[in-house]
C-alpha cells in the first residue's frame, strides 16, 4: 500500500517493516562524497500512553544523495505488523525528516531505524539507530534512577575495550532500594552529532548494579536507559563523556 507525501511516499509492508522514501530534488552543485547521518531520533522513548497515538521525528542529514529509504523495524524475531498513520515528509536541502506515529497495537520495545542514501551512479550508504516505544497505562509507577553511571577508563585508544558501570534504583516510600533483574540499556553520542545509539545492554543484580562492555570507536557521551515496565517508571542517567585517541606510528 502507498500514500503519496509530498516530494516522497510511504510503504508498509505487513510482517515486516515500515518503509519511507523520499524523492531527489536539485542535486546539491558542491562536489562531495555521498554521505548519510541519522542525528535525531525524537522522542526517545516514543511514550504511548492509553489510547492516544505517539509521534516520532526522524532527521536525517546526507550529502550528495538522489534519494533516501527509511525503514523501520523491530528489533525482534516475533512475528509482528506496523500501521503507520499521517507520516509525512519535510526536506530542506540535505535535512531529510521523517514523521510517523504509534499507538498502543505496535510492537513495545526497542526498534531499528535504518537510513539508506542513494547517489546519482546508484551507490548506496546506510546508517543506523536504535529507539524504544512503550506503552503506558493509566495507574502510578514507582519512580527510578541511574547512578554511579561511569564509561571507561579515559582517555583510551580507538579499537579499545570501554567498560561501563552503574546502579539501577526503585523509590520504596522514603527509599530507594536497587532493582534485580531488569535489563539496562547503553547508549553512545558522538562528538559534533545529536543522535543517541545503542551500543549494548546489561541485566542488573540484586542490588541494581550492572556491568557491560564495548569498544571504543570515537570520542563522545554514553548513557544508561532504563525504559521502564508496568510497575517502574523509566529513567535515563547522566552522560559521562570518553575521549578516544586514534593509533599514530
Amino acid at each position: 500500500m502507498f500514500k503519496r507525501i509530498a516530494a516522497g511516499a510511504l510503504a508498509t509492508a505487513a510482517g515486516a517493516s515500515l518503509v519511507l522514501t523520499a524523492g531527489a530534488g536539485t542535486a546539491s552543485a558542491a562536489q562531495a562524497e555521498l554521505s548519510v547521518n541519522i542525528t535525531e531520533v525524537s522522542p526517545n522513548p516514543v511514550v504511548v500512553r492509553g489510547n492516544r497515538d505517539a509521534r516520532v521525528a526522524i532527521e536525517i542529514r546526507t550529502t550528495e544523495a538522489e534519494r533516501v529509504e527509511l525503514h523501520l523495524r523491530p528489533d525482534t524475531d516475533a512475528p509482528h505488523t506496523l500501521v503507520a498513520k499521517e507520516a509525512k515528509l519535510v526536506r530542506d536541502g540535505e535535512l531529510w525528516r521523517f514523521v510517523t506515529s504509534f499507538d498502543k497495537s505496535d510492537y513495545r520495545g526497542r526498534w531499528i531505524a535504518v537510513a539508506d542514501a542513494y547517489g546519482k551512479d546508484g551507490k548506496k550508504l546506510t546508517d543506523t539507530a536504535g529507539f524504544t516505544v512503550k506503552y503506558v497505562h493509566g495507574w502510578r509507577k514507582a519512580d527510578t534512577r541511574l547512578v554511579d553511571f561511569n564509561a571507561g577508563p579515559e582517555p583510551l585508544r580507538k579499537g579499545n575495550t570501554v567498560y561501563f558501570a552503574g546502579r539501577l534504583q526503585a523509590r520504596d516510600h522514603w527509599k530507594w532500594r536497587g532493582v534485580r533483574h531488569e535489563e539496562v540499556d547503553i547508549y553512545f553520542q558522538a562528538d559534533g552529532s545529536s543522535a543517541w545509539k545503542y551500543v549494548t545492554s546489561a541485566d542488573t543484580r540484586w542490588d541494581g548494579k550492572f556491568k557491560a562492555t564495548s569498544r571504543a570507536v570515537r570520542s563522545g557521551e554514553f548513557r544508561a536507559v532504563f525504559d521502564g515496565d508496568r510497575r517502574l517508571d523509566d529513567s535515563v542517567s547522566r552522560p559521562d563523556w570518553v575521549k578516544v585517541k586514534r593509533w599514530h606510528r
